[in-house]
């Protein structure tokens, strides 16, 4: 863990936040891989990784189970717990881990990205384009929406489109909003 810990300790000289915070990922998720757990990036980090800073964000939101090795991990690699986030002050990084581990109902593909020679794993395209379509169809989001149009144009010769009108059939707003984007992106 000592090398893993150090790995960690030298972000302090990178200047590239969004960098900083996808190595600083990767660092936990080998930290994490003897305990069979993979961090996920979800929510505004993987927004961020996916829009190439288009998006931006200051924290960092994996999924992963609340676990003692998960707790053991984050404090052997120098995070204090502050509430519900892990924090890193000298290297300005705020973990929170909204998402039990396995994503339920996910079983579209992640992607996978190396960074600085270390693994990070990041929700799939499908599912962070639904999670932002869900906040804009019931949450109003004008916000969501425009992230939602701009995955869908940024990705759309990539996206699993059954895939998403599968897991949103049964809602017809968000049906709707769905084959609106498609539409768009067929444009």
């Amino acid at each position: 863990m000592s090398d893993i810990r150090a790995r960690l300790d030298r972000l302090a000289d990178e200047a590239d936040a969004r960098k900083r915070r996808l190595v600083a990922v990767g660092v936990l998720t080998e930290a994490l891989a003897p305990h069979g757990i993979e961090p996920i990036l979800v929510g505004g980090g993987a927004l961020e990784f996916y829009t190439a800073g288009g998006y931006a964000t200051s924290d960092v939101d994996l999924a992963l189970p609340a676990s003692a090795e998960v707790n053991a991990a984050f404090a052997d690699l120098g995070f204090e717990k502050e509430g519900r986030y892990w924090v890193r002050a000298d290297l300005d990084l705020l973990v929170e881990a909204p998402a039990p581990a396995g994503l339920p109902g996910e079983d579209a593909p992640r992607t996978e990205v190396d960074v600085d020679g270390v693994r990070v794993v990041v929700i799939g395209i499908e599912d962070l384009l639904l999670d932002r379509l869900r906040a804009w169809v019931h949450w109003h989001s004008g916000e969501d929406e425009r992230w939602t149009r701009r995955l869908a144009l940024l990705y759309s010769d990539r996206i699993d489109w059954e895939y998403l009108r599968d897991r949103t059939k049964s809602v017809a707003e968000e049906a709707a909003a769905l084959e609106e984007l498609a539409q768009e992106a067929r444009q």
